[in-house]
């Protein structure tokens, strides 16, 4: 299958914001897409009766779009709880669609350099 133009596999993942049972928000910013997924802890209710005001937290899924219809993708995260604050979590529910959308549209992960040096090594690239 021949890779889809950036600008269709784009529109694509964009198209992902809002969707779904754990809602995403898709932005762009030229060939770097990010999906974020986000909780609001504040107002959580403490075991005392009162309320623990602990912010928000976020988990951001990026791809960037090479050339040859290949894909790197990494992770960041900001302002997770250490202690406090409790609530269900799946990279999945961010990494998940978005992959979808780029194999559906003839995307592939780039191999990091680990996998392309044992490729290398064992005669499979």
């Amino acid at each position: 299958m021949q890779p889809a133009p950036k600008s269709d596999v784009t529109a694509a993942l964009l198209a992902l914001t809002g969707q779904g049972e754990h809602p995403i928000v898709v932005t762009a910013d030229g060939d770097r897409i990010t999906g974020t997924w986000r909780v609001d802890l504040s107002g959580q209710p403490a075991g005392d009766g009162g309320l623990t005001l602990l912010g928000g937290a976020t988990w951001n899924w990026h791809v960037t779009l090479l050339d040859s219809g290949l894909y790197k993708a990494s992770m960041s995260s900001r302002n997770w709880p250490e202690d406090g604050g409790f609530f269900t979590f799946s990279s999945s529910w961010v990494s998940g669609p978005m992959k979808r959308v780029l194999a559906e549209h003839g995307w592939q992960r780039r191999k990091n350099p680990f996998s392309r040096a044992w490729g290398a090594l064992t005669g499979r690239s």
